[in-house]
């Protein structure tokens, strides 16, 4: 085999075949990730591959904890329209995604696969250049071989803290038909000792990205009673998802799940979640989308903000919910959704409910994503514009920031044509992009749908779900083992630019105007940017060295 050094934003299709070892150091700051990626190229069949990392060194120090994973594909049968400027083609449908660090790889004469390490480090790494070896090994005929690749670590004398920029990702783990795709699809119980185990590995994996948001659902973890039209709250349940989370650091602020939804179609009114005892009357009214439906004999309904049960409800459950969250110590964490997505077209209601949610959660700020502006102005303090929409509105966006309000943007299904996404089809740098938008933009937050709505057997599905209407990757950024997740080429980006954010906050503080330079270099609009690779790596080594210096 022959053994390339290629950069990590470059993604390798399986039909490409001409490569040069482009032997380059990989530049961190203590506290971010290195990452490198070595493509194999086979010239005769080798079967069994396995991949280890040695001895990363410099004459000071040694780097442990490094990792290597075989770089899967998935298969796109069809491309999402309107089509980024930018938009990779693949003549085999395949793309590499998912990192599969406990499987063995095969390769044909002929064929390429990439192989993906990282490398931590932490406040206490000794600055300095490393040098480390990969050892891949495979079976050649019936004779095992050994193939060694050096590469190069410069660690800079810069330290990176706690990320200032908000990141939340939207996860399916309440759902037990997706956890039940970590359990070789045999069911999870919901709160049994196995669903709490596999919330924590969600949990560790977010951490380690760098998500600090976390979404969790007040009304559908509570557990109640009723009698009489009086409730009894029980929030264990609650508290345990966000003990989870906060243990492992991804809790910075709690995401408080949404309180409505929609009545019927999409520009329909919003109608709030009330919980109510499970009877015939019950039954003829329209259900909720909590994956419980019914439990401990209570009823999961929608009804209007107006009406006397959900006036009832809401006027017992928010003062309860906001008196727990203070005993915790967690009211100055908490945010809480209204409803997704409101519209131009049932604003009003979304207004209604905001209103009467701002009575009973008093100094809580309401968040939620947004594909409409004014028509929301006063019912929302984080606002949440999907990219397009910031774009379109930003001198509303600007005028609200002066006003105290928080400003974040999300990407879902869209935006699409040339703005950074996280859709597969789409080069690796403009997922890392997404960030150094939130910085020049100066928008503190961003929000993504989603992180795991996977569908059965997601590793071997079309990434292209609904004809083509879900751009392929939308779904997930993270894949699903036994037991077990799997990080993706998407992902590691993405954790790389919330990285780059802080690191432009730091060249702020030095210097506002040669931060400004390196974030104009590379972002020329919201949906204009200079995709070179090699430019991108010369503007980043400017960045290290500029911190670098005292």
């Amino acid at each position: 085999m022959y053994l390339y050094q290629v950069d990590p934003l470059i993604k390798v299709l399986k039909e490409r075949n001409y490569f040069r070892d482009e032997i380059d150091t990989i530049r961190v700051a203590k506290g971010e990730v290195a990452t490198i990626q070595i493509v194999v190229a086979g010239l005769t069949e080798i079967k069994n591959m396995r991949a280890s990392v040695t001895g990363i060194s410099s004459d000071l120090s040694t780097l442990e904890g490094a990792s290597a994973g075989w770089v899967g594909y998935v298969h796109v049968g069809r491309s999402y329209n309107p089509p980024s400027k930018d938009i990779i083609r693949s003549a085999s449908g395949y793309f590499p995604d998912p990192i599969l660090p406990d499987s063995a790889f095969s390769i044909k004469p002929g064929e390429v696969q990439p192989l993906w390490i990282t490398v931590p480090t932490d406040a206490a790494t000794i600055p300095g250049l490393y040098k480390g070896t990969v050892k891949i090994t495979g079976v050649v005929g019936k004779k095992t071989e050994t193939w060694l690749k050096h590469f190069y670590i410069r660690v800079y004398p810069v330290t990176l803290g706690k990320s200032p920029l908000y990141i939340t990702n939207w996860s399916a783990h309440f759902s037990t038909v997706t956890l039940s795709y970590l359990n070789n699809n045999e069911p999870v119980e919901a709160y049994s000792p196995l669903y709490w185990e596999l919330i924590g590995m969600h949990a560790e994996m977010m951490a380690a990205h760098r998500q600090n948001v976390h979404r969790i659902y007040p009304i559908w973890h509570t557990l109640y009673t009723y009698d009489d039209g009086k409730y009894t709250f029980d929030f264990s349940r609650f508290d345990k998802e966000a003990e989870i989370f906060d243990a492992v650091g991804a809790l910075e602020r709690i995401e408080g799940g949404h309180l409505a939804w929609r009545s019927g179609a999409w520009d329909d009114p919003f109608f709030v979640e009330v919980p109510l005892p499970d009877n015939e009357e019950t039954r003829k009214l329209r259900s909720s989308p909590n994956p419980q439906k019914v439990e401990n004999g209570i009823r999961f309904t929608l009804l209007p903000v107006d009406d006397e049960r959900a006036k009832n409800f809401i006027t017992q459950f928010m003062p309860a919910l906001k008196q727990h969250l203070a005993q915790k110590g967690w009211l100055d964490r908490y945010m809480q959704h209204i409803a997704d997505e409101p519209t131009a077209k049932n604003a009003a209601s979304y207004v209604t409910i905001s209103n009467y949610i701002h009575e009973f959660l008093p100094g809580v700020k309401v968040l939620d994503a947004v594909l409409t502006s004014k028509e929301l102005a006063g019912a929302i303090d984080v606002w949440v514009p999907q990219l397009d929409i910031l774009h379109k509105d930003f001198n509303f966006y600007k005028e609200l920031k002066g006003e105290g309000k928080e400003i974040w943007f999300y990407t879902c299904v869209g935006p699409r044509g040339n703005y950074a996404n996280r859709f597969i089809e789409l080069p690796l740098n403009q997922t890392r992009y997404l960030h150094w938008i939130n910085y020049k933009y100066d928008v503190t937050g961003y929000l993504h749908w989603g992180l795991n709505y996977w569908v059965k057997d997601q590793l071997n599905a079309d990434a292209s779900r609904d004809r083509g209407r879900l751009p392929a990757g939308d779904n997930c950024i993270i894949y699903p083992g036994y037991r077990k997740l799997y990080s993706s080429i998407r992902f590691e980006a993405m954790r790389d630019g919330i990285d780059d954010y802080q690191l432009l906050k730091m060249v702020e503080q030095k210097n506002p105007g040669k931060a400004k330079e390196y974030v104009n270099a590379v972002i020329l609009n919201f949906d204009d940017y200079d995709n070179s690779v090699t430019y991108f790596r010369t503007i980043r080594k400017q960045i290290l060295e500029f911190l670098s210096k005292n």
